[in-house]
């Protein structure tokens, strides 16, 4: 991934998650996604805002933008309310983390490594 914070970021998270601490896995989600929106679009000062702003450069589409506000709410929930998220929503979580960060990480790259063969010449025409 290149980035040696949201690398230790996801080691934790998924530390968190094999050891049944559902609400720092959920924190630590909310902060990698936060770390990845400021490297790629600079920090605008809230979650929404930098949400809105990665959403509009294109790093994530609207299904995706509306799962990410979704999971800021639980975020919330879990750090003021005192929420626990249960094992399958966590599981819902991650994998739109992972969706994400292999889209703008894993995707992007190998496709461009893909070879491709050039495309013949058009026929000139005859007559």
């Amino acid at each position: 991934m290149g980035q040696p914070k949201i690398e230790i970021l996801l080691e934790e998270i998924y530390t968190a998650t094999q050891n049944n601490l559902p609400r720092l896995a959920l924190m630590g989600v909310r902060a990698l996604i936060k770390q990845v929106m400021i490297s790629k679009v600079g920090d605008h000062r809230s979650f929404i805002a930098n949400l809105k702003k990665f959403h509009e450069a294109g790093y994530v589409s609207t299904i995706q933008f509306d799962a990410l506000d979704r999971i800021l709410d639980t975020g919330h929930a879990v750090i003021h309310r005192a929420f626990v998220p249960e094992r399958g929503d966590l599981e819902i979580i991650l994998g739109v983390m992972e969706g994400i960060l292999a889209a703008i990480y894993v995707h992007d790259r190998d496709v461009k490594c893909l070879k491709i063969p050039e495309r013949p010449s058009p026929a000139k025409p005859t007559g």
